[in-house]
């Protein structure tokens, strides 16, 4: 089902202050700011709350939702870790496929245009959910044609070359998404569309229907 994020966490600081908190780890601030923004919408509204970050890049996001959302702790995961990441984040490298942690070991997990680089992103998607108790949090991308293909090419080329991170991925369309969530039986999927990441002639060059965001509530989990 598709439906509208929650309201904006009184939690969250400013845009201004999340910008100095990201610093220059962002090529295009505006889309880190909306990233940010609407996860920490899908997050629960209060209480304690574990995050795994499954391909946490540089760290910098997870660092944020730790530094800004009390009783918060957030680990990242990644398939090769950066020089440039966070100090203080808890990182650990992983190969991929195969989460080294305990089952039910987080209460939400945030996987961040992640699935379309991952070689097997259904066994991946089973081992998130295995580490997950409540609820999964996925951005990714949507891909309706050839030249959508290009163009997620063009910005996976921007965002990640530069790190020296993974740029090969494999784009899916709405009925490939819907498939791959047959890997989480019993989990209600929640697709959250008409979200602005960029503006301008951003937008113009790589549209806002390029990015798509879902919810996965695990074992009739509330909603946040």
């Amino acid at each position: 089902m598709s439906a509208a994020l929650p309201n904006r966490p009184a939690w969250l600081p400013s845009d201004d202050e999340l910008r100095r908190f990201f610093g220059k780890s962002s090529l295009y601030s505006y889309y880190r700011l909306r990233l940010a923004e609407y996860i920490a919408r899908l997050l629960p509204a209060r209480g304690h709350c574990t995050i795994i970050d499954v391909g946490a890049g540089d760290g910098t996001l997870g660092a944020a939702l730790e530094a800004f959302r009390p009783q918060t702790r957030v680990v990242g995961l990644e398939v090769q870790v950066r020089e440039a990441t966070r100090p203080g984040f808890r990182l650990l490298r992983f190969d991929g496929r195969h989460i080294p942690l305990r089952d039910g070991a987080f209460d939400v997990a945030l996987l961040s245009n992640v699935l379309h680089h991952a070689a097997e992103p259904r066994a991946l998607l089973q081992e998130v959910r295995r580490v997950t108790r409540s609820r999964v949090i996925i951005k990714d991308h949507l891909s309706c044609s050839r030249l959508d293909d290009l163009l997620l090419a063009a910005l996976d080329v921007l965002g990640n070359l530069r790190f020296g991170a993974q740029v090969s991925a494999d784009y899916l369309g709405a009925g490939q998404w819907s498939q791959l969530f047959d890997a989480v039986p019993g989990a209600r999927v929640t697709r959250f569309e008409d979200l602005s990441f960029r503006r301008g002639l951003m937008e113009m060059l790589f549209p806002d229907r390029l990015e798509l965001m879902f919810a996965l509530e695990l074992d009739g989990a509330a909603t946040a």
